[in-house]
């Protein structure tokens, strides 16, 4: 399980939440993952209920499961475009998973929670990660910072250039140069090598930075 961060730093991630409120579309789009995650929670509770009471059949419940993971690739690929081969492959698996006839419906059930929990766990935190990038037509190795799911960032190695995930146009846009400073700061953070504090960074709102 993905380690709990410090009190500050889920301090610092929920000011920069409530600072992205501000923006009409962002608010929207969090709306729209929010309640396909919450209608999917309350789902995972009927069943959990269900079936501890042993009121549902396998036949009933398995197609349910399917149904719900065809639902977690839906959100995956809705969501900020991070690690997207790696959790795509897994939801896939877990699709694999829930057709094996000789896994019981209780092991089946547990794999479907493990999955949900950890692309919850996504919402909580924040990361950073060296990776490859294709920007501007150029193939750049740079430095991503993941903000919960609120904001994507990438800076170049040398750190002279930036850039935001734009939800609208799928794309990654570049930022100014003034905020080159305040990005390499918010790597450091999500890398440990600072203390946590709060994060300067723009907020990536519809058609472009804020």
């Amino acid at each position: 399980k993905i380690d709990q961060l410090s009190r500050e730093t889920r301090n610092m991630l929920e000011e920069y939440r409530k600072l992205l409120d501000g923006s009409e579309y962002q608010a929207a789009y969090t709306r729209e993952l929010e309640e396909l995650q919450r209608a999917q929670e309350e789902r995972l509770d009927e069943l959990r209920e269900q079936i501890a009471q042993a009121r549902i059949t396998q036949q009933r419940i398995v197609p349910l499961m399917r149904s719900m993971a065809d639902a977690l690739e839906q959100f995956v690929a809705l969501d900020l475009p991070f690690h997207q081969t790696e959790r795509i492959n897994a939801v896939l698996d877990l699709k694999a998973r829930l057709r094996r006839p000789e896994l019981s419906v209780t092991a089946k059930f547990r794999l479907l929670l493990e999955a949900y929990q950890l692309e919850q766990d996504y919402g909580d935190n924040i990361e950073s990660w060296r990776g490859p990038l294709e920007f501007d037509g150029r193939e750049l190795s740079v430095e991503y910072l993941r903000v919960g799911r609120v904001a994507l960032y990438f800076q170049t190695l040398d750190g002279e250039a930036s850039g935001y995930w734009d939800r609208r146009s799928q794309a990654w846009l570049p930022l100014d140069d003034r905020y080159n400073r305040d990005l390499a700061q918010a790597l450091r953070v999500a890398q440990n090598l600072t203390a946590p504090q709060l994060l300067n960074l723009p907020m990536p709102v519809a058609g472009g930075e804020s």
